[in-house]
C-alpha cells in the first residue's frame, strides 16, 4: 500500500540562525544586480547568488542555510519515521 497523495511541508530557518529580513533583503538585491550586469542566468543563478549573498553577509547566510538543511534533515527524519509506525 503506497502513498496515495502528498502534502507540502515548510519549515524555516532556525531562529538562532535567521537573518533578519532587513538585514537580509539587501544583499540578496545587491547580488540579484550583480548576476543582472555579469549576465547570468538559468542553471548558473543559483549557484551565483548563494555565493555573492554569502561572500556579503561574510558568511552569515551560508550558517543559516546549513542549519536550514541540517532542520529539514531532521524533520524530514521525523515524517519518515512516523509514516513507518
Amino acid at each position: 500500500a503506497g502513498l496515495q497523495g502528498s502534502v507540502l511541508v515548510a519549515n524555516p530557518v532556525p531562529a538562532a540562525y535567521e537573518v533578519p529580513p532587513q538585514t537580509i533583503n539587501p544583499m540578496i538585491e545587491k547580488a540579484l544586480k550583480e548576476a543582472e550586469e555579469k549576465g547570468i542566468t538559468g542553471k548558473e543563478i543559483t549557484p551565483f547568488l548563494l555565493a555573492a549573498i554569502a561572500g556579503i553577509s561574510s558568511g552569515e547566510s551560508l550558517n543559516a542555510n546549513i542549519a536550514l538543511i541540517k532542520n529539514n534533515a531532521s524533520l524530514a527524519a521525523g515524517i519518515a519515521a512516523a509514516l513507518c509506525d
